[in-house]
């Protein structure tokens, strides 16, 4: 699924351009929360007979997807505020500038 976003290469592993752009460590650990939630969930299904591993397994599930959530959320406050207003409005000017529509 990831793999579908536009990325680019850093350090010879692809980073998702659209929130993790310049924060390569912050992916790797949104990806590992988001694995240790699903491992945490599945443990929970697997495990039915045994009240307490299962209720460790939810817990461990949530924790982790809440983690996985907040990292996230960093990652977007971030990218919110990597340019000031004024010159993200520069950037697209001359963006516009180079390219002409003629009717």
């Amino acid at each position: 699924m990831f793999m579908l976003l536009p990325h680019e290469q850093v350090d010879g592993s692809p980073v998702p351009t659209l929130v993790f752009k310049d924060q390569p460590t912050a992916f790797h650990a949104f990806l590992i929360s988001i694995m240790f939630s699903f491992t945490g969930a599945l443990t929970a299904l697997l495990i039915q007979h045994r009240p307490r591993i299962e209720r460790f397994c939810r817990v461990y599930a949530m924790a982790s997807m809440l983690s996985a959530l907040a990292i996230l959320l960093y990652a977007t406050a971030l990218c919110g505020f990597r340019y000031p207003p004024h010159l993200a409005e520069q950037k697209i000017k001359t963006r516009m500038k180079k390219f002409t529509i003629y009717w």
